[in-house]
């Protein structure tokens, strides 16, 4: 059976610099993290965007706006209570927090795209339907598995760890 080695890292003035440094620019993660995306369809590139990693308040935030809510049955005066959380907006709102800012005003908020969706007979108001409206379920899917990939999603502390 292997043996157990325990280590200890003790802060000193010589690496609390260094400590405070990784630990400055692990927080950089928005900024300095993005990846593109292609999105394709019959062997033809149809448009590309990047994104980022997202934090948790930010995934947490996107569950929100994807969630309807009703009256407590306990009473009026107790907080509303979840009733469904719609996957393809939970989706949607993913991407659309998660596309970097400057991809996100040429598509999720350009006001000639959602006209044109509209004339075409779209019915769109917001940036998650914009969304929905021109990704396939599948490539919905694929863009946010990748976006919580980027953001750890299923990577275990060890992993990072050894790394």
């Amino acid at each position: 059976m292997a043996e157990k080695k325990e280590t200890n890292v003790t802060v000193t003035e010589d690496n609390e610099m260094d400590l405070i440094t990784g630990l400055l620019k692990a927080a950089e993660y928005k900024t300095e993290v993005q990846q593109p995306l292609n999105i394709t369809r019959n062997g033809q590139t149809l448009f590309k965007f990047n994104v980022r990693p997202l934090s948790f308040d930010e995934i947490a935030q996107c569950r929100k706006k994807a969630t309807t809510y009703m009256a407590n049955p306990g009473g009026a005066s107790l907080p509303l209570v979840e009733k469904e959380v719609s996957t393809a907006d939970y989706m949607a709102w993913k991407i659309y927090t998660a596309t970097v800012a400057t991809d996100g005003k040429k598509f999720w908020d350009n006001s000639a795209l959602k006209e044109g969706l509209k004339k075409a007979g779209h019915m769109v108001m917001t940036q998650n339907e914009i969304i929905k409206e021109v990704l396939t379920a599948g490539e919905l899917e694929a863009v946010s598995d990748a976006i919580d990939n980027l953001s750890g999603g299923g990577v275990s502390v060890v992993d990072y760890a050894k790394n």
